[in-house]
């Protein structure tokens, strides 16, 4: 039976959705905060990690990057209790699955099946994964992984720079 780690601060979403993925075969475990949650990743690190955006001081996506950067085949799902573009963003840069609560049984069920065969077919030789909004201390350099925003700014002026060249060979009239 497989492992499923399921971060949760809100006890009666815990309990909607441990239901849910107890149906789905999965022996959950579960955590209410960032705190535990990290002691259990490392301790028994699951096959299946579900959690939620807001834990508070970190959020699920702190802990989906230090259980992605521990064990990369892992299938982890963000919840979260808004739609946000940014974090749905960050969350897929991640190989995580996002969702929006209330989540219907079967829908939550589907999503990680998903997430589990996507992992499953995840190539253990390619680069760890590192968040692109990852900081480090001071003793450390910023990642190098450029953020979406950059790769987005980059990606415009090249295009701008090549209608300026188009438009400086045309001839004028």
């Amino acid at each position: 039976m497989a492992s499923a780690l399921l971060v949760e601060s809100n006890l009666v979403d815990a309990l909607a959705v441990t239901s849910a993925l107890t149906e789905c075969g999965l022996r959950v475990t579960v955590a209410d905060s960032f705190a535990i949650a990290k002691d259990r990743l490392n301790a028994q690190p699951p096959e299946v990690l579900v959690t939620a955006v807001k834990l508070a001081e970190y959020n699920g996506l702190h802990l989906v990057l230090r259980a992605k950067s521990q064990r990369p085949d892992i299938a982890a799902l963000v919840l979260s209790d808004a739609q946000d573009v940014v974090l749905q963003a960050e969350a897929e840069a991640l190989d995580a699955t996002f969702m929006v609560k209330p989540i219907d049984a079967k829908e939550l069920t589907a999503a990680v099946f998903r997430t589990i065969s996507a992992a499953k077919s995840f190539n253990r030789a390619a680069e760890p994964i590192r968040a692109p909004f990852e900081r480090r201390t001071a003793s450390r350099r910023v990642a190098d992984t450029p953020t979406l925003h950059e790769r987005r700014m980059k990606e415009r002026r090249r295009e701008v720079t090549e209608l300026l060249r188009f438009a400086a060979t045309r001839p004028r009239r």
